[in-house]
This record gives C-alpha cells, structure tokens and sequence, in this order.
C-alpha cells in the first residue's frame, strides 16, 4: 500500500469524519439537535467534493471503489466507538439521515471517479453520440418535409415515429424543440388535427 493512497483513504477519510464531528458538537451544543444528520451530510458532501476532485489524486476507478469503501469503513466504525460507545444515544440513532450519510460516503467517490477517470470520456461519449443522433433524426424531418411535393407540405408526429421508429414522446420531443429552434410551426392546439409545417 503506498503512501499517496494511505493519505487519500486513511488520511482524509478520518479528516473529512473528524470535520462532521465537530461539527456535530458544535451543532448539539447550539441547540440544533434533529438537524444534525442532515446539515452535516450537506456541509459534507461540499466538503467531500472539494476533497475529491482537488486533493484525491487517483487514475482508475478501482482507486475510488477503494476509497469509496475505506472511507464508509471509517465512517461507521469512528461512529461506533465515538457516538454510540461515546455517548451511547437513544435508539433513534440510526434514522435515515444517518443512512443517507453513509451511502453517500460510498457514493461520492465513486460519482467523481467516473469524471477523473477515462470513465468519463465513455460518459461524454454516449452524450455525444445522443447529441448526433437527435441531430441526424432532426434533420431527417426536415427532409421529410422538402421532399414533398404539395403546396403546403406538413408532417404529424405519427409521421416522425414512423420515420425515426422513436416513440410518441420522442417524437414529440423532436417537433417540439424545431418548433422552438424556429424551423416548424405548429398548426392547430391538440389532437389529431395536429401538424407541423415549414416556419
């Protein structure tokens, strides 16, 4: 186990516990005490983004399921032995915030993970991919539209599903946002007397 990867899930999983405790110390003693689970995710999980895309210095994505588990390790046993052994509180303890807490210990690495790593040119891939396809399927309603004959040439959106072989929602989607981009106007409100036309 080497030293940058000591740091990053020893060290700062026991940094980012200790800032909630304080915290939580502070939080009680101000009165503030159905709150606390809540307000210490929050102010942590800002806490916990800043730790990981600044100072977490990992290349793959089986470095933070590593710290993702070393992190939630330290979090429900520093618990353990500093709140309930400690303090030992009422059975309530273990109420959703505290459950929320903890995945999101084990999540959060594992979401900035994806951004860090070549996992996020795969996820900016597919968003690119959509992005062209909606472009080519635009396009083709645009053809769809020129290559009439009529005198007012028009297109429904049972044309467009038929066209694209997409859904009635996407293809209302599609219609829609050429509506807004200025390409299409709409005739008529609902219904199936509905139909679109060359703005």
């Amino acid at each position: 186990m080497n030293k940058q990867f000591l740091k990053d899930s020893v060290g700062w999983g026991i940094g980012l516990w200790l800032i909630g405790y304080v915290l939580g110390i502070i939080l009680f003693m101000a009165g503030t005490a159905n709150l606390i689970g809540w307000i210490i995710s929050l102010v942590g999980i800002l806490i916990t983004f800043w730790v990981l895309f600044l100072k977490i210095k990992g290349n793959d994505m089986f470095y933070y399921f590593k710290i993702a588990i070393a992190w939630t390790i330290i979090a429900i046993a520093f618990d353990y032995i500093f709140l309930v052994k400690l303090f030992n509180p009422a059975d309530g303890y273990y109420k959703l915030d505290i459950y929320f807490y903890y995945f999101m210990t084990f999540a959060l690495p594992l979401l900035v993970g994806i951004f860090k790593t070549d996992k996020r040119r795969m996820f900016f891939g597919i968003l690119e991919k959509q992005a062209k396809e909606k472009a080519e399927h635009k396009q083709k309603i645009l053809s769809f539209l020129a290559a009439q004959d009529e005198v007012n040439p028009q297109i429904t959106n049972n044309d467009v599903e038929k066209l694209l072989g997409v859904s009635n929602a996407t293809a209302e989607r599609y219609l829609d946002e050429l509506e807004q981009e200025g390409a299409l106007k709409q005739v008529g409100k609902t219904g199936r007397n509905v139909y679109y036309k060359k703005a």
